[in-house]
């Protein structure tokens, strides 16, 4: 049954739109269908999408980073409100991408092993999520339940959690790791589009923008690519999900998934007399992206699956598994490597008589603390007088080590390879801070990362600032957790699924825009005319506007009572900065209408609570003199 839906009008609408795509995907596969979707183009350009990708792409680090044309998220952000809306629409709708800049970096942090990185234009970058956000929630009930790579509410522990436990339950040792020869590189363009055919992408319009996508040039090579999928593009791991899927299929139709004409109640009893009465050759994949790894329980039945993966990967995806790098690996004698982790089994009292002993590969972990190491000595540049720069370095710093600790504490072996490097990168640490008057200080005696350090009464070196100490982290505060595997049932397109994610990682729900409640306060200020309105409510205001709202919890900065739209004022706190600052969150605040006016007036507030009117002089104070009210 072809499904068609109406556009969505608010970014609530779209999320509610989603969650029904993927209702619908879902109940199609399982009755063993698939759903068809028309009237997609209709939903990628509405105005409710494209404002959902621009907050999508502005939250991304690479935001700022310019395309070929020289735009960045900026130029975009200080354009008016409807301007942009109208001019994405149109764009969408007549779709021909930019070519994209080409930018080669270390692959696995080797300098002298490199990867293309495909940078797009900022708006083509928009665009590309626009459809990403759309084809996502239908595609993603259709892929395989153990491929873990860019998809959402997954992760690389995940993975790890898989192949240790199925190592752990079946006793098989015999693992292929697999390497596709230059994957993004190859990847048919029909093939792709027919499969996107077959899994319900069935308007036209949409398949010949993902075409266009693929085919968009690359700068100073070709004005088309004819094979391939950028790498570095925000559809493109969606794509590449796509394009193997059919690969994930295959492989557990042949044993995990395989059918029987007898019906087995439990998996165990299923695979038992497959085991008896079938020459099926066990097999259990394993999948983050392009890499992937197979499980089977021997040597003779992992080279038999190698012959025929290659096969497949030629035959039907015109992909070619790469003989040299595509190892066959007995796990109780050597490791694997898979997402970033050394995988071995070694004795110990267990099930089958092996234990997991995980590790972070030498060589990368090597690498990646002797970025921290150029770091810390990097403070030594900073002036003598130059307090609050340090003390951002120094966080900065510490956001490194904590990175490389929350990677690699799902290693077993986490603790014993991070103390390796804790103690000479403290002592470094002492050595640079020393000229800024740095001391050894107890982790839980300093005022940053108190999560951590108000655990430890381990020195750590510290400077002090403005009456606080600020400390260099250690590699040494790490605990080994135990990774969880993936639940089912999680998925940010059912209320369930994601009630189930965010307890499960104990984090908060993203908070909500507010922007059904700031829709009036929005209509009162884009058409706002006054000498500074092109300035204070551009695009980024729009944007902004909500994020400094849910900073503030809904309430107002001055009284602290709760604000409703019909008396909801988002305040500029210095209206006379820049363009490029003036509609930063930091320089937003939420005000009930009448506490902005006593604001932008001179009235007598000493009827006031004391703390309301210290609030109101001090916003004051911070207009320096602009009389009216912005």
């Amino acid at each position: 049954m072809v499904q068609k839906f109406d556009y969505p009008n608010s970014e609530t609408e779209f999320r509610a739109l989603q969650d029904e795509m993927y209702r619908v995907s879902h109940e199609a596969v399982t009755r063993g269908t698939n759903a068809s979707f028309k009237g997609l183009l209709e939903i990628v350009s509405s105005e409710a999408v494209i404002m959902t990708a621009i907050h999508k792409v502005k939250a991304n680090s690479g935001s700022k980073t310019p395309g070929p044309n020289g735009r960045n998220i900026d130029d975009i952000l200080q354009q008016p409100y409807k301007k942009v809306c109208e001019w994405f629409r149109s764009y969408i709708q007549h779709y021909c991408p930019g070519l994209i800049r080409r930018q080669f970096i270390p692959k696995n942090g080797n300098p002298l092993e490199v990867r293309p990185l495909g940078i797009p234009d900022i708006e083509d970058r928009i665009v590309q999520d626009c459809l990403r956000s759309v084809l996502e929630p239908i595609l993603e009930p259709q892929f395989f339940r153990h491929s873990y790579g860019f998809r959402p509410m997954r992760d690389t522990k995940m993975a790890l959690t898989r192949v240790n436990g199925t190592i752990h339950r079946t006793g098989y040792h015999w693992v292929i790791e697999g390497d596709i020869s230059k994957f993004f590189d190859r990847v048919n363009h029909t093939t792709l589009l027919k499969k996107l055919w077959g899994m319900g992408i069935r308007d036209r319009r949409v398949l010949m923008m993902v075409k266009s996508m693929l085919k968009a040039g690359v700068m100073g090579e070709s004005t088309s690519n004819e094979m391939g999928t950028p790498q570095g593009g925000i559809i493109s791991p969606l794509l590449a999900n796509v394009y193997l899927n059919v690969f994930d299929k295959w492989v557990v139709r042949e044993w995990e998934d395989k059918k029987l004409k007898q019906q087995h109640s439990r998996d165990d009893s299923r695979f038992r007399a497959m085991r008896k009465s079938t020459n099926l050759k066990p097999a259990y994949l394993v999948r983050y992206a392009d890499d992937w790894v197979l499980i089977t329980d021997s040597k003779a039945n992992a080279e038999k699956w190698k012959r025929r993966i290659a096969k497949f990967l030629s035959v039907k995806l015109k992909l070619q598994l790469s003989e040299e790098k595509t190892k066959i690996t007995n796990v109780t004698n050597s490791p694997v490597k898979f997402v970033g982790f050394n995988i071995k089994m070694v004795k110990g009292q267990a099930r089958h008589g092996y234990i997991t002993r995980t590790r972070p590969p030498k060589e990368r972990l090597s690498t990646k603390v002797e970025e921290v190491r150029k770091a810390i000595r990097r403070l030594k540049s900073i002036p003598i007088f130059g307090k609050d720069r340090l003390v951002h370095e120094i966080n900065v710093v510490n956001s490194k080590i904590r990175g490389i600790i929350e990677y690699y504490k799902a290693a077993t072996w986490v603790n014993i390879d991070l103390n390796k490097y804790a103690e000479s990168l403290l002592y470094l640490g002492h050595h640079v801070l020393r000229k800024f008057g740095g001391e050894w200080t107890k982790a839980n005696e300093v005022n940053n990362l108190v999560s951590v350090h108000s655990k430890y009464e381990t020195k750590i070196p510290a400077v002090s600032h403005e009456g606080m100490k600020f400390g260099l982290t250690s590699l040494a505060f790490v605990k080994y957790e135990d990774p969880l595997t993936k639940d089912p049932l999680e998925s940010p397109y059912t209320p369930e699924g994601s009630n189930r994610y965010f307890k499960r990682t104990e984090k908060k729900s993203v908070l909500a825009r507010a922007d059904e409640l700031l829709s009036l306060h929005l209509s009162s200020k884009i058409g706002h005319d006054q000498t500074y309105g092109k300035k204070l409510y551009n695009f980024e205001y729009f944007l902004n506007r909500a994020y400094a709202f849910n900073r503030d919890r809904g309430k107002c900065r001055v009284c602290g009572e709760l604000v409703f739209a019909f008396n909801v004022d988002i305040h500029h706190v210095s209206p006379w900065l820049p363009v490029y600052l003036v509609n930063k969150v930091k320089n937003l605040a939420t005000l009930h209408d009448t506490c902005h006016d006593l604001i932008h007036s001179d009235k007598d507030v000493s009827y006031l609570p004391q703390k309301e009117q210290v609030k109101i002089q001090s916003f004051r104070e911070k207009l320096i003199a602009t009389p009216w009210r912005i």
